[in-house]
């Protein structure tokens, strides 16, 4: 290691942290949302002041929250992406020439920031950037491995990874003394995600700390687990979350009349009544699956709110312009939505999901239970942990032993999983208020964790000055 480089900052200086996303939208949002809040934060509960900066590309510049320096690096983008989220699927070298990409991009940018910086500093990269630790550790600066999924996904992956049995059988049980009983089956693994595992852990070995998206009342004994499991020297994790992924998006102007239009249309429905439905950023669902949600959903009978960030083809399209027209249910295509604030609304009774990490920890500070429709990635993994743990979902399918996870969701499961998830049932009402108590609890713990004196802010607050702590010493900058 190079010797760290000489910082004549005084001792009082403010932690510098250089936040480095993931090029993926998903990725990008929660980072440079806790980079907005690190931005000259200053806690009553710690005498460490921070400031703030990300390294990233000019497309994610763009989308960086106002206030919060940007380093931008020139890309290459492989086949013209700029989003690792909208590569091609089915093209086994794309991931690969992303991956490379974005390394020689953002390497040299973060190295040249950190040479430059005068004073403490530290850096805060994504756990899937696996050359961030080193280009830290080269400058002499502490590094945090910040992960964008759960505690709970990583861990079960983990064990998995580390403690599969050689007789794999389906469903299985999370092995490696997992602190809940879990059953996956195998097609819900990701092999491929489990084939990089290596690199990732041999990386995360080299950082000083661990951080999660993530609560101590949602994931305490998951994240305890997880660091049980680390590679390397022992460290600590964090739980610093539920961080505000909507400061990375565009600002959704809340009064008056430039009230976005989504949030007025719900402004006329009776509270908890309708059925919100978004797949994520990418909205990875073909033509003839489009149109067998926009048909269950007509079949509830329930107002729903069906957003679909990309354009969605000519069924999305379709579906759109069918029921912009209709009282019943609002389709919103092509554009951002402000989800944090739809979920939040007053009418907004249930929410269908891909069950990505930030679609669950916004409908977890909302208190909004879910129809769990994963599609890829650990999304499988956390449906169980909303199903079997916290309790607070409904299966859109049933995953059966050799299921095809790209087969056809007819209609009808739906319109019974919305009436599942709604109550429209006989015999549901007892159920979905027990769902409904468990998510506003949740909420509320979300709320006590990122006041002042909660969870996350005490784990934030301790490990920046830890990392301040470390400016000057002559020791491993990597060891807290």
């Amino acid at each position: 290691m190079s010797p760290p480089a000489e910082r004549s900052g005084l001792p009082d200086a403010p932690l510098h942290l250089i936040f480095v996303p993931f090029l993926a939208r998903s990725h990008f949002a929660p980072l440079a949302a806790k980079a907005a809040d690190a931005c000259g934060q200053r806690s009553r509960a710690t005498t460490t002041a921070t400031t703030a900066a990300i390294v990233t590309t000019p497309h994610f510049a763009s989308l960086a929250p106002p206030g919060v320096p940007v380093h931008v690096a020139g890309f290459r983008c492989p086949g013209g992406h700029e989003d690792f989220s909208h590569l091609p699927d089915g093209e086994a070298s794309s991931a690969p020439a992303f991956f490379s990409a974005a390394e020689a991009a953002l390497a040299p940018a973060l190295a040249a920031v950190l040479r430059a910086q005068d004073g403490p500093a530290a850096v805060v990269s994504d756990a899937v950037l696996y050359w961030a630790p080193r280009v830290a550790r080269e400058c002499g600066v502490p590094h945090v491995t910040f992960h964008t999924i759960g505690a709970f996904a990583a861990a079960a992956m983990v064990a998995v990874h580390l403690h599969r049995p050689e007789a794999f059988p389906d469903p299985f049980d999370v092995p490696g003394g997992f602190p809940h009983p879990v059953k996956l089956r195998r097609a819900q693994i990701n092999e491929e995600a489990l084939a990089h595992f290596p690199l990732f852990r041999a990386a995360e070995a080299k950082s000083c700390a661990v951080a999660f998206n993530s609560f101590s009342a949602l994931e305490a004994n998951f994240a305890a687990y997880y660091q049980s499991q680390l590679a390397g020297r022992p460290k600590k994790v964090f739980l610093v979350g539920p961080v505000r992924a909507a400061a990375a998006s565009p600002r959704a102007v809340t009064s008056g009349a430039e009230r976005d239009p989504i949030l007025q249309w719900l402004d006329g429905r009776p509270a908890g009544s309708v059925v919100y439905a978004c797949f994520g950023s990418t909205c990875a669902l073909g033509e003839s699956q489009l149109r067998e949600l926009a048909t269950g959903l007509r079949a509830s009978r329930r107002p729903f709110l069906w957003v679909i960030p990309t354009p969605g083809g000519e069924a999305g399209a379709s579906a759109a312009r069918e029921e912009r027209a209709s009282s019943h249910g609002m389709v919103v295509a092509g554009r951002w939505a402000p989800q944090a604030e739809i979920l939040a609304h007053r009418a907004v009774g249930g929410f269908v999901t891909h069950c990505g990490w930030n679609s669950v920890l916004e409908a977890m500070c909302a208190g909004v239970p879910l129809a769990t429709w994963p599609l890829r990635s650990e999304q499988f993994v956390n449906e169980a942990f909303l199903m079997e743990v916290l309790r607070v979902g409904v299966r859109v399918r049933e995953v059966a032993r050799g299921a095809d996870l790209e087969a056809l969701v007819p209609a009808g499961a739906v319109t019974r999983a919305v009436g599942r998830l709604m109550g429209d049932g006989q015999g549901e009402a007892e159920a979905v208020v027990a769902r409904r108590a468990r998510a506003k609890e949740l909420a509320a713990a979300a709320r006590a964790a990122v006041a002042e004196g909660g969870s996350s802010c005490g784990d934030w607050t301790r490990l920046v000055e830890e990392l301040k702590a470390l400016h000057g010493r002559d020791s491993d900058p990597q060891q807290l």
